[in-house]
């Protein structure tokens, strides 16, 4: 298995090869000072949805489009919790709506859901992307099957900006009280257009790349309108969905 380090070396020299920034230390959300979060983060992923109400933790759904740094002197630390993804996906993120920034360049893994032999991450592997100047909104993105395919579909929170003009970032917050801090659960869905069974290819399961952010909030949806959109209600589902799908999806990769 390639070390986290080694893989952030081979981020970072990619990422200068192509001009885009990539984080500058590597970190492991299994470490002892994170206790048991891997396993509360992953446990969502795993479970066949993810409850908006749970006896472990209190999760609200946030408006993806209002993720800002909030302001904490350690900065933004970035997770990887598990991928059920046929794709090899790449993770960015854009400050203020500057340049793309490199979080992880191949977003795969001979742990996750659905196993790559050849997966460059472990479970919990995570980047810090440092602290910002002053009021700083952020937009995480991911590039679909982008280790593979330079050109492949950019998604990100303005669903407006997505090649098929749909939502692909669902995020919930959680608060950790032993640490008493503010997490950020996130997850994405990597294939074009409405759920097969309204016609289209994709699954719009949410969980092609699961990330959790330390340092991040947002606004709460139920805090802006009486009822969310029917998109933003998605779960993160996990491997519950069938084997049909997962042959399905290997097949468009």
């Amino acid at each position: 298995m390639i070390s986290s380090k080694k893989l952030l070396l081979s981020a970072a020299a990619i990422a200068g090869a192509i001009g885009i920034a990539a984080p500058a230390s590597a970190l492991s959300l299994k470490s002892e000072e994170y206790g048991d979060l891997f396993n509360t983060f992953n446990g969502l992923v795993n479970s066949e949805r993810l409850q908006m109400e749970d006896s472990t933790a209190a999760l609200h759904e946030l408006d993806v489009e209002s993720l800002r740094w909030d302001g904490g002197s350690t900065g933004i630390d970035v997770f990887f919790i598990n991928e059920g993804a046929g794709y090899r996906n790449q993770l960015f993120y854009t400050a203020n709506g500057g340049d793309l920034s490199m979080i992880f360049e191949d977003i795969s893994s001979k742990e996750s859901i659905l196993k790559n032999h050849d997966g460059p991450l472990a479970l919990g592997d995570g980047v810090s992307l440092g602290a910002f100047e002053g009021d700083t909104s952020l937009d995480f993105l991911i590039k679909a099957n982008g280790h593979n395919n330079a050109n492949g579909n950019l998604y990100g929170a303005d669903a407006e900006k997505n090649a098929d003009g749909l939502q692909h970032v669902i995020a919930y917050e959680y608060f950790d009280e032993t640490t008493q801090e503010g997490w950020v659960v996130m997850g994405f869905e990597d294939l074009y257009g409405v759920h097969e069974d309204e016609g289209g290819w994709s699954d719009r399961d949410f969980n092609d790349v699961v990330i959790a952010v330390r340092g991040v909030t947002g606004d709460r949806l139920e805090e802006m309108a009486d009822v969310p959109e029917p998109s933003s209600m998605v779960g993160l589902l996990g491997v519950g969905l069938g084997m049909w799908q997962v042959k399905r999806r290997r097949k468009s990769a």
